[in-house]
């Protein structure tokens, strides 16, 4: 299933010098996920879930040597440039967001899937034969 990144689909969004970070379940798990604001052909989100989050800062808040290397990664992915400053901007991006990332509630909300979405009617021969309302299943809302 495909993952409409920012807006209201997120559980949080910002926008940090020339990138985007959206907060997100990736596969049930909270994920930070990171594109440039001015998005070039062929640019692919980078995701960082949380389990990895660890190998990203210090006690201290500092990069790590991983967390540096992975910016460069996250550069050529999204079609960046990989000079200094562009991947100055990916790490500190990623070490302003990783509080916001462990914050995020660690499951998934429940949506309310009881609540109409609409009503449907049905006509036939120009006569309605039926009105009902539009609801969704347990499972198809994530």
């Amino acid at each position: 299933m495909g993952l409409i990144l920012g807006g209201p689909n997120a559980w949080k969004v910002r926008e940090i010098g020339s990138l985007v970070i959206a907060l997100h379940y990736v596969n049930k798990e909270p994920a930070l996920v990171m594109w440039p604001k001015r998005k070039p052909l062929g640019c692919v989100p980078y995701v960082l879930p949380f389990s990895e989050v660890h190998a990203f800062a210090t006690s201290q808040g500092y990069p790590t040597p991983h967390c540096i290397a992975r910016a460069v990664v996250a550069a050529s992915v999204m079609g960046m440039d990989n000079g200094k400053s562009t991947i100055k901007n990916i790490v500190e991006a990623i070490l302003d967001c990783i509080e916001d990332l462990k914050n995020m509630p660690p499951d998934l909300p429940i949506k309310d899937t009881t609540a109409p979405l609409g009503v449907a009617t049905l006509f036939e021969k120009g006569e309605k034969v039926a009105e009902g309302e539009l609801t969704t299943g347990p499972d198809t809302l994530h």
